[in-house]
């Protein structure tokens, strides 16, 4: 008793005081002939012990460990308080209850006085309350004493259940009348048939009741005997059905368990679709749901939407994950996995209509949908369901061709498709519990409403261990198939760095990719490809020194595998992304037949992110991804000099020609694009967007020539190569500027006017005019040069490459001449004549 709460020991104390006062009460409340009854509550009390610890059980519950009963010791206390008043069933219950208590195990001492005190309390309560409403008599009646009987026996039953429900409540914590109403609500009928039972007994035999209940107990011994057979009997076989019950629903729980672990590792087998099953099956259930769907059928769509893409096992794993757009033959694989789905599960016998879902989830509304192309209500309507479902989760999702739609763009085009592509009463189904689902799903860190963002780490359960592992295993062979698949392609550098980043991030995922090249000039590495966390603040960020880690790694040719460095790189400044703090790197090194190339850099947010197998497959990739970035640069360096001039490092004369006819063509194309649009539908080569506007400059310098004849070539090409890069400096970075040949250079300013490119020319030429080479001829003293210059505007001087300079260049000319008359004339600054001016052929 000392282990009991307080509130629990003087609940038991004020039990034990209330018993005494009861039994105080209930001895003022004695028949006038208690003394001539003695032997009648004697008989009474032997049979109350008798029957204290035999109790007939009525009412049984599956969920509760109790059951409800009638003792048949109630039915002897019963009977003695009817018939000798208060006292006489306080003397039978009390005693009845202590044999109980005592026999066949004993209750602990507290637990004994208890229910003795208890039943004192209980059996005088309704004793005085049958007294009140007989009229303070013991003679039964039929009617008059019927109110008396139920309230006495309800009296009882309150008393007895309420006040052991009260101190179950104090010692567990928990609400009494919680405690009452699971546990002891329902016995209810138990106290009221065993009144039942005392009171027929009276009025049959009245004052012979006892000697009655006597003689006939060995009868009721054999009664009871024999229901209690009867009643184990029963028992067991009711408890043999509800286990057989419990199995069958258990069986359905592992069945259904079974299917889903099975179908979310072929969904793990897409990077892009993983979990993908769950969020439509999600969908679909609350879309059937609102269109009142139950039994088979909701089950039906539940395991539909789970398996509805097993017959993606039948699909190569190439065409699945292609980033670009299907061919035919390849669209043709893809449409067959419902098909070949329906296939696999056909010798499983569901208990509910599961194929429909799988082999027709592909079906559109207005029958162009596949395998069988089944249109309107012929398409099964869990089919048509899980379509709405299955086309929703894929555009708000990111595939291998394109990135995850929002919310709002996803609904705007189910809404379009509905009648064609999707039922139009399930899409008004679908677009009434969309938006709260998805809510739902995004407070639990799913969704298309999901922002993305770096996550404490969790524990996860060993199945999401296994999908992890089938989801990387497939997409490590995909990412290394592409690896190779680069090897062999002839694309330049950057594109093969972004091609290698974004793999390599899919197989990381939240972590950060970032490919560190070595520098042309110097030993520092550059970031080149970044993706990932903190994608901002990588991108082209350098080696802090000579001596940071990932140039030690690329030097010694070995992988680093641990903590995050701080002093490794010199980082960038970000405006719009908040960066995320690191803990993790691995560093592996990237070289070809020695050369050292750079490193690719992977970091996490997560103290060690990487395992050994991680280190080995990245080293892998290491190896491979040298080759191709080694093929990427000897491309971008031949594409380099075929489309750039050797001495300058300007634009050559191939690039400026293909660029000027591209920017010809698109002008072209725009304007018949908008010409389509007027009402007399011809076509104005006149540009209709600023853009297409340009003007091409012709310059040649004055004076060179000499520097040549005097000075020798290798001056002049010193000569040029500054004016180069003077001229560079002057042009915006959208403009093109490349050396035509000799002294000649071209210009083209992108979205000039004839006046914007007046005021370039005449810029230029002051340029050139302040230039000093730094020559000085014996005779002629200080050289200087000057610009000739010549403008040709699209499209109003020509509409293609060879025109405009053929225009320009004339113009150049005429300006040539000017400024030579000019010269002679005396105006102007002292130049070395040219020999002969004559003008070039276009």
């Amino acid at each position: 008793m000392r282990n009991l709460p307080l509130s629990a020991r003087i609940y038991l104390a004020a039990i034990y005081s209330s018993s005494v006062i009861a039994a105080a009460v209930a001895s003022r409340f004695m028949p006038p002939d208690a003394v001539s009854r003695k032997w009648e509550l004697a008989l009474l009390m032997v049979l109350g012990a008798a029957a204290g610890s035999k109790k007939v059980p009525l009412i049984r519950r599956k969920w509760s460990q109790e059951e409800g009963s009638m003792s048949l010791g109630f039915v002897v206390t019963f009977a003695a308080m009817l018939r000798l008043g208060p006292a006489g069933g306080l003397v039978v219950g009390t005693f009845s209850c202590l044999i109980g208590c005592i026999y066949p195990k004993r209750q602990p001492l507290y637990q004994l006085m208890f229910n003795v005190a208890l039943s004192a309390i209980e059996s005088c309560a309704a004793g005085l309350v049958f007294l009140w409403l007989n009229h303070g008599s013991l003679r039964l009646d039929p009617v008059t004493s019927f109110e008396g009987l139920v309230s006495s026996s309800l009296t009882y039953f309150v008393l007895n259940t309420g006040c052991v429900a009260v101190i179950i409540a104090l010692c567990s914590g928990q609400s009494p009348f919680k405690v009452w109403s699971t546990t002891f609500m329902w016995t209810g009928p138990s106290y009221f048939a065993g009144a039942s039972v005392a009171a027929l007994a009276l009025l049959i035999f009245r004052e012979h009741v006892a000697t009655a209940l006597m003689f006939g107990s060995p009868v009721a011994y054999l009664t009871y005997q024999s229901y209690a057979v009867y009643t184990a009997r029963a028992e067991e076989k009711q408890q043999h059905i509800e286990e057989l019950q419990d199995s069958r629903a258990q069986l359905a729980d592992l069945y259904l368990a079974t299917i889903k672990s099975l179908a979310l590792a072929i969904d793990a087998k897409d990077q892009y679709t993983h979990q993908h099953i769950l969020r439509v099956q999600r969908y679909a259930v609350a879309t059937g749901e609102v269109m009142g769907l139950s039994g088979v059928d909701m089950e039906g769509l539940t395991t539909g939407a789970l398996l509805h893409d097993i017959g993606k096992l039948g699909v190569p794993e190439y065409v699945l994950l292609k980033p670009g757009r299907l061919t035919d033959e390849e669209f043709a694989k893809i449409k067959q996995h419902p098909e070949i789905g329906a296939a696999i599960l056909d010798p499983v016998e569901f208990p509910w209509p599961v194929l429909p879902v799988v082999k027709y989830h592909h079906e559109k509304w207005d029958g162009t949908g596949y395998p069988e192309g089944l249109k309107g209500e012929d398409i099964p309507l869990t089919a048509r369901i899980l379509a709405v479902a299955d086309v929703y989760d894929a555009l708000t999702s990111s595939r291998s061709y394109r990135s995850a739609w929002p919310h709002e763009k996803a609904i705007a085009t189910i809404k379009k498709d509905s009648g064609t592509h999707f039922d139009p009463k399930i899409v008004e189904a679908f677009l009434k519990v969309i938006d709260n689902v998805v809510y739902e799903m995004s407070k639990e860190g799913q969704g298309p409403l999901v922002v993305l963002k770096p996550a404490p780490r969790s524990v996860i359960s060993k199945a999401d261990e296994a999908a992890r592992a089938i989801q990387r295993a497939s997409s490590e062979l995909w990412a290394l198939y592409e690896v190779v698949e680069s090897l062999s392609s002839s694309m330049g550098l950057q594109e093969t760095l972004e091609i290698l980043a974004r793999k390599i991030g899919a197989i990381f995922p939240g972590s950060g990719c970032v490919f560190m090249l070595r520098e042309a000039e110097g030993d520092r590495l550059k970031a080149r490809a970044v993706y990932g966390l903190n994608q901002e603040f990588f991108s082209g960020c350098k080696t802090l020194n000579p001596g940071s880690l990932s140039i030690k790694m690329a030097n010694d040719a070995a992988t680093y595998l641990g903590e995050y460095d701080p002093d490794d790189l010199l980082l960038n400044s970000s405006q719009t992304e908040i960066w995320t703090d690191l803990q993790t790197a691995l560093i592996v090194p990237i070289r070809h037949q020695g050369e050292i190339l750079g490193t690719i850099n992977l970091y996490n947010s997560e103290p060690q992110a990487f395992s050994l197998h991680d280190q080995h497959l990245m080293e892998t990739i290491g190896e491979r991804a040298a080759l191709a970035l080694y093929n990427g640069m000897l491309f971008d360096r031949t594409r380099s000099h075929a489309l750039t001039d050797s001495l300058t490092g300007l634009y050559n004369v191939r690039y400026l020609t293909d660029c000027v006819d591209r920017r010809c063509t698109a002008a072209a194309r725009h304007a018949i694009q908008s010409s389509s649009d007027d009402a007399e539908g011809t076509t104005s080569m006149l540009p209709r967007r600023s853009d297409d506007a340009f003007a091409l400059l012709c310059l040649d310098l004055d004076s060179f020539k000499p520097i040549n004849d005097n000075f020798g070539h290798q001056k002049g090409d010193e000569v040029l190569k500054e004016l180069a890069g003077l001229f560079s400096s002057i042009m915006r970075e959208r403009d093109v500027l490349a050396r035509y040949g000799g002294d000649e250079f071209v210009v083209v300013l992108e979205g000039a006017t004839r006046a914007d490119a007046e005021m370039m020319a005449a810029r230029l030429k002051k340029e050139v005019e302040t230039y000093d080479p730094k020559l000085h001829y014996a005779k002629l003293g200080h050289i200087h040069l000057g610009l000739s210059i010549g403008i040709a505007c699209f499209p109003h001087d020509g509409q293609d490459c060879a025109t405009l300079i053929s225009t320009a260049d004339a113009q150049m000319y005429r300006d040539k001449s000017v400024r030579k008359l000019g010269q002679l004339a005396g105006n102007g600054r002292s130049t070395i004549p040219e020999e002969q001016v004559l003008p070039k052929a276009a």
